[in-house]
């Protein structure tokens, strides 16, 4: 046998043996229907991370609206997803280095569509107002939690001053910081998003784990082992249909796109 066919033996049989791994630890009774989290609003279809977004996400009924959160130079939380302004909106410079007065006067629409001409970053505030009187759930992210001390405790003040308590789920990639909101308010839901399946770093039971989508297909084991730990899946950033309802066969709880009208079709 040459060395090219060797080759494509051992391919067919890793495939088969990966294949054989999904078909084996697939929970049956979990390929149901997943929940949609818009992401950034429904950055798909409106400028990301502005009431926009979030008005489109709701229209198009998602259970789950996610957001950025940093905190300005002067101490606003704002929503925003960039270390910079420089993407998203008409001006240049670090979110932190940026007082609220000059972040309010940016155009946050305009890059995306001139229909959005004159949308602006909002701040958490805003966004706990526009949601207080609709059914969706907020997600809030907390970025780079390292540069803002404390960002947990004004977080949490907010939502006490909005009554939102009840009404959210807070995640970060850093999981110190995650373990530091869950020790001050052990009641409100939380999600550790990674990038990858492995290694995963423990976190509360029935809590979620929110992993970039190509490591539920790559790691068989995966799916069954979160749910196994107690915890629920949610997958980012999945925005093809066929992959959509890949991924709910498999068994994932959470399906976070940029187009939730196209998870709600599904």
């Amino acid at each position: 046998m040459t060395m090219i066919k060797k080759s494509a033996a051992l391919f067919f049989f890793l495939t088969a043996f990966w294949a054989g791994l999904h078909l084996l630890l697939r929970e049956k009774g979990r390929a149901s229907k997943p929940a949609i989290i818009a992401h950034r609003g429904a950055a798909g279809l409106a400028p990301e991370n502005t009431l926009a977004a979030i008005r489109v996400g709701l229209a198009h009924q998602a259970p789950y609206i996610e957001i950025d959160v940093q905190r300005s130079a002067d101490g606003m939380l704002v929503v925003i997803h960039d270390e910079t302004i420089d993407r998203t909106s008409n001006g240049r410079g670090p979110v932190r280095e940026l007082s609220w007065a000059e972040l309010r006067r940016l155009d946050a629409g305009s890059y995306f569509d001139p229909h959005f001409a004159g949308e602006t970053i909002p701040t958490l505030s805003d966004v706990l107002l526009l949601l207080q009187d609709k059914p969706a759930t907020l997600v809030i992210e907390i970025k780079d939690p390292h540069f803002y001390p404390d960002i947990s405790q004004q977080i949490l003040a907010l939502l006490a001053q909005h009554q939102m308590q009840e009404r959210v789920v807070v995640i970060s990639f850093d999981h110190a910081a995650l373990e530091t909101f869950h020790r001050l308010a052990p009641g409100i839901p939380i999600g550790l998003a990674v990038t990858k399946p492995w290694p995963i770093p423990p976190i509360a039971p029935g809590q979620t784990v929110d992993v970039f989508w190509p490591g539920v297909l790559l790691d068989p084991t995966f799916v069954y082992r979160m749910h196994r730990r107690g915890y629920t899946v949610w997958v980012w950033t999945v925005n093809a249909p066929a992959l959509m309802r890949l991924l709910a066969w498999l068994g994932v709880d959470g399906l976070t796109t940029d187009h939730p009208q196209r998870a709600s079709r599904l």
